[in-house]
């Protein structure tokens, strides 16, 4: 009798111990990588996270099974949707002189060729979401969505739509959709000084431009060049590129910027300009901290946005600009940048931005 409660005893307390190591449950969500939820195919479907110490603000385009083009090496898309951030430490930033663009890339004018009129771009992550609408007033213009494609609604809402090849994954789709009469202008790689974005060295971004971006200027094309970090590696990417670039043009000098205060926005774009002698397009752009320095406030960005957007409008050798962002998660940017409600419709500030 004794043995069968000993027995009975020490069944009991193996349940126990059993029951007290059980596995815990493990969180579905991974937080490393963000995607938009949209079902179509020329969605921009990830935003990258920042890294500091490097340059700012990453967009991705979905993933894609495209391959590489046959004339560059062959190069996945990078596969990471996390923001990466820029370092814009003073005694980091480019120096203001620098080496003239080669002859095959100098301008003719630094006119604006934006075709008067507006300024305001969207970067639109949000594929065929409906809320487009909110977005088209009389002072927004532009477009682009990160890749080849842009939402059917976008023409007859008034919108000028502009196709990007992001990088080597999308130059499939770009030669097969980007043809005559399907846009006025096309917009170079995303980042491409920037690893885990477009990132490839300056030949690789002249074989990739000659290929498929260069032929469209018989077409009618008015072409935009890389956008490049904040990072002091953007201007000398940008610098390598034309040097490498034996034959191509561009119209347009794209660039992102994230930092904090209109001064160092003004510094920074007045030294691209002089420094390329090109019209200047901002593709992205916020007053945001990758730093360890503070925050701005929404009042303070409400400040930044009407001063900023005042300067740029007033300043003839700037032709457009896109705000971010106008998308629902701000993907570790400040979220008092965000433009985007939660119902679709504008922020105030985002009403600010689109003069609504």
């Amino acid at each position: 009798m004794a043995a069968k409660l000993f027995n009975l005893l020490a069944l009991s307390t193996l349940a126990i111990l059993a029951t007290s190591f059980q596995a815990s449950p493990v969180n579905a969500l991974a937080t490393g990588d963000h995607h938009f939820g949209r079902g179509i195919s020329h969605a921009h479907d990830a935003l990258a996270k920042k890294k500091r110490g490097n340059s700012g603000k990453r967009c991705k385009p979905r993933p894609s099974s495209i391959a590489a083009t046959s004339s560059t090496s062959e190069k996945a898309a990078p596969t990471s949707s996390t923001k990466q951030a820029v370092s814009t430490d003073e005694s980091k930033k480019p120096k203001t002189s620098a080496p003239a663009p080669s002859a095959s890339a100098a301008p003719v004018s630094t006119a604006s060729t934006s075709g008067g009129g507006s300024k305001v771009g969207l970067a639109w992550a949000n594929g065929e979401d409906s809320s487009l609408k909110f977005y088209k007033t009389s002072k927004t213009k532009f477009l682009y969505t990160w890749s080849p494609s842009y939402p059917s609604e976008a023409k007859s809402l008034g919108f000028t739509p502009i196709p990007m090849l992001w990088g080597f994954n999308q130059a499939t789709q770009f030669k097969n959709l980007v043809k005559q009469g399907y846009a006025e202008y096309a917009m170079g790689m995303n980042e491409p000084n920037q690893e885990g974005q477009s990132d490839m060295s300056p030949q690789q971004g002249a074989q990739l431009w000659q290929e498929y971006l260069q032929p469209l200027k018989a077409l009618g094309y008015t072409l935009v060049s890389p956008a490049t970090t904040s990072a002091p590696s953007g201007k000398t990417w940008m610098q390598d590129w034309i040097k490498a670039c034996d034959g191509c043009t561009f119209d347009i000098l794209a660039f992102h910027w994230y930092d904090i205060g209109l001064q160092k926005f003004q510094d920074y774009a007045t030294d691209f300009h002089n420094t390329f002698n090109k019209e200047v397009w901002v593709t992205e752009m916020a007053e945001q901290n990758f730093n360890n320095g503070p925050q701005a406030s929404p009042q303070e960005i409400q400040t930044f946005m009407t001063q900023v957007t005042a300067w740029m409008d007033s300043t003839p050798w700037i032709g457009a600009y896109f705000y971010f962002g106008i998308m629902h998660d701000m993907q570790n940017v400040n979220p008092a940048n965000q433009l985007m409600a939660s119902n679709g419709q504008p922020t105030e500030l985002g009403k600010l931005y689109i003069g609504a």
